[in-house]
């Protein structure tokens, strides 16, 4: 047998006759019976399969017998929290001088709404569709008559405490479930509430950069202009050369000061979902030219050397002309900051075998380890650490360069090493390239 302690539950049996409710006594106790002494079908089963052979254990019963239908609803309403459930009740239809079976199914159901009601009598006194009005629901109300057989009640006892059984664990699953999916509910509405926040703060973080960066742009031009004006000396000599100096200064931080502006306004705008672009054919080969003419003298201020290498000879490209300037003005600018004295910065444009353009900017700098390389592509991403780091700047030429490539249509890719210096690409798929003697065939035809 198994040494697995057996469920225990209570039979609830109302009948005004003795002899009956000592037949339901012995029905019931031989449910409970070891093997051996009475379990026919178990005892065969320790022949068949051995009398060492561990069988389950079956649910115990312990059957509460009253005379009449008061002492059966009180019976119940007696029932304490540590008293087992009665999962099943057998009910005699007449029980005089009380209340008779069907008031006392109904006020049990009262009492317990989930018990399953079993009635047993041998008069029609009532029609089964009158008591399941009485004593709702239908799929706990059973019928047996009298006389009943012993084996036909024991089926019933087992089968409705199985049922019960597994009714209160769906209950109990349902009730899991429920309270699971109001925690979902509520974690999810957090979370729409966070993102909602989320949302607006970012939002008033871009309209205050964007506001900022136009309140602090304006009066900077004014100061750029002025001292050009003062620098060129368009209303007289200045007439010392400290001052020339000083404005020197000026003018080269005031231009610094309005790239850094120009940077997180087109951040903000971009962030914000605002920024657009105007797609056209460009030439590629021009635009590397404009660009290298405006980084040459920081190039050779640095000590640099530039070269430009074009094999896509005769490519126009689908682009924004002055974003993807801007695009390659920030990665020329970055190669040549960070590229010591006597390196090389170049640019070369091609055409790969898939019909893909690319254009390359790649140095002999201190490159990037690729968590390095990580950072670097975050906004406002410095791999130099604190106020006093080498290399200036906003940390977000990188994500710009990106940003603007993929709204262009482009990918922006990196390649980096410690000491080896670091190659970026700029990928336009195919749909976007356009060979001038396909267009003039196009055109022809």
């Amino acid at each position: 047998m198994s040494d697995e302690k057996p469920e225990h539950y209570r039979v609830l049996v109302a009948d005004d006759e003795r002899a009956v409710l000592d037949a339901y006594r012995t029905v019931l106790s031989d449910i409970n019976m070891p093997i051996g002494k009475g379990r026919a079908i178990e005892s065969l089963e320790a022949k068949l399969f051995g009398s060492n052979s561990t069988l389950p254990s079956g649910p115990a019963f312990t059957s509460v017998l009253c005379r009449g239908g008061e002492d059966a609803v009180e019976a119940m309403r007696a029932t304490g929290a540590d008293d087992p459930p009665f999962p099943v009740a057998f009910l005699d239809v007449r029980m005089p001088p009380g209340i008779d079976g069907i008031e006392t199914a109904a006020r049990i159901r009262a009492l317990d709404p989930e018990i399953n009601i079993v009635i047993v009598t041998a008069y029609a006194d009532s029609h089964p569709r009158e008591i399941a009005q009485r004593v709702p629901p239908l799929d706990k109300l059973f019928y047996i008559s009298k006389p009943f057989q012993k084996m036909e009640l024991q089926q019933f006892v087992l089968a409705l405490t199985a049922k019960w059984k597994a009714e209160r664990y769906l209950r109990a699953a349902n009730k899991d479930l429920a309270t699971r999916c109001e925690e979902l509910e509520a974690a999810q509405a957090e979370l729409v509430e966070a993102r909602r926040r989320a949302e607006l703060a970012n939002q008033s973080k871009s309209e205050f950069v964007a506001n900022m960066s136009h309140e602090l742009r304006t009066p900077l031009n004014a100061v750029i202009g002025f001292t050009d004006v003062i620098r060129r000396e368009t209303f007289g000599p200045i007439g010392n050369d400290r001052y020339r100096q000083y404005v020197d200064d000026i003018s080269h931080s005031g231009a610094h000061l309005l790239r850094m502006i120009n940077d997180l306004l087109d951040f903000a705008k971009i962030d914000a979902g605002k920024l657009t672009v105007d797609i056209e054919e460009i030439d590629p080969d021009e635009a590397v030219d404009a660009v290298m003419a405006l980084v040459t003298m920081q190039a050779e201020k640095g000590g640099l050397l530039l070269h430009k290498h074009n094999r896509a000879k005769g490519a126009l490209v689908l682009a924004d002309s002055h974003r993807f300037r801007q695009v390659l003005l920030n990665l020329l600018s970055n190669a040549i900051k960070f590229t010591p004295a006597a390196g090389h910065v170049s640019v070369t444009s091609a055409i790969g075998a898939d019909q893909c353009f690319s254009l390359t900017v790649s140095d002999t700098g201190i490159g990037m380890a690729p968590a390095e390389v990580a950072t670097a592509m975050q906004p406002f991403g410095q791999v130099e650490r604190g106020l006093a780091r080498k290399y200036q700047g906003t940390g977000l030429g990188l994500t710009i360069a990106r940003k603007l490539t993929e709204l262009q249509g482009g990918k922006l890719e990196i390649e980096s090493l410690p000491g080896r210096g670091t190659t970026v690409t700029i990928r336009f798929p195919g749909d976007c390239l356009v060979l001038r003697g396909e267009r003039q065939l196009v055109a022809g035809q």
